[in-house]
């Protein structure tokens, strides 16, 4: 794998609620992120971090979740979406095509990016640690990896033999777990510990990434839950695309975050025809 230029250091201001969508055709994307009740109570930062960008007719979505216990990870979570992110950019502007291998590669990017700077501020990557889950996709095409364990599920609708609509939400990439621990991007063997999938299927109507606070979007313990996710079509119908995001603020109004966890959900939907924005006029 290739190595990629330093990242040039930011000063993004991390929010205490973000609430977006975007359009890339087909798919209509939501981020949510929400500091945590517990970090915000004891003053402490935020340690989610997240990117959604685009190029290309593709857009990718990732989320990062530092880990607790470790002091500098929420530097490592947003240094790890950002390398990802200048490298797909870099990437798919180039020509690249959307595989598995070129997801990877932004995965090592952001692996390498975390130690060029635990190198710069002379500390121990391990104190970036970091989980790292991410999505490519361009029309039907959907790929994913994961270190961690943030969770990436996709929701599908189809008939049944009677005709009636199914909609059914399934694991998309599981990334393995020791038992009391997190695997993350900063360990030098993450490799061993990453998973991917892909999907060509025009049956997907949902892709989803959560880290642990945003779980109840779509889990109800360790057992998946449709009923935000399946209400997606309907909001929409009655909200529209521009107001499409309140369906979200109506979540994190209503819905407390898990274990008082930081909380970062995307949502790429992939709506009715009937329901899409419209499409983009030439200049």
């Amino acid at each position: 794998m290739q190595q990629p230029a330093p990242l040039p250091i930011r000063h993004d201001l991390p929010p205490l609620a973000r609430l977006e969508t975007n359009w890339v055709p087909p798919w209509l994307i939501a981020r949510v992120a929400q500091h945590g009740p517990w970090h915000y109570q004891n003053g402490a930062p935020m340690d989610d971090s997240h990117i959604i960008g685009g190029t290309s007719g593709a857009f990718w979505m990732a989320a990062a979740d530092g880990v607790g216990s470790q002091p500098r990870s929420r530097h490592g979570s947003s240094a790890a979406c950002l390398a990802l992110d200048a490298y797909l950019g870099a990437a798919l502007t180039g020509g690249a095509d959307l595989t598995r291998t070129l997801l990877l590669e932004g995965f090592n990017a952001a692996h390498l990016a975390i130690h060029d700077l635990a190198a710069r501020e002379n500390t121990p990557a391990y104190e970036y640690s970091t989980t790292l889950a991410a999505v490519l996709i361009k029309q039907n095409t959907i790929i994913a990896a994961a270190v961690g364990d943030s969770g990436i599920a996709v929701g599908t609708s189809h008939e049944d033999e009677k005709g009636d609509k199914v909609y059914a939400l399934t694991p998309f990439c599981s990334a393995p777990q020791p038992e009391r621990a997190t695997y993350t991007i900063a360990d030098p063997n993450w490799l061993n510990y990453v998973a991917s999938s892909e999907s060509r299927s025009p049956h997907i109507t949902a892709v989803l990434i959560a880290t642990d606070g945003a779980n109840s979007f779509f889990l109800d313990g360790n057992k998946f839950k449709a009923d935000w996710p399946e209400a997606l079509e309907g909001r929409l119908e009655t909200l529209g695309p521009l107001t499409f995001v309140n369906t979200f603020a109506h979540f994190i109004q209503h819905q407390p975050p898990e274990n008082h966890d930081d909380r970062t959900l995307l949502v790429a939907y992939r709506p009715p025809v009937d329901l899409a924005p419209p499409a983009a006029q030439p200049r």
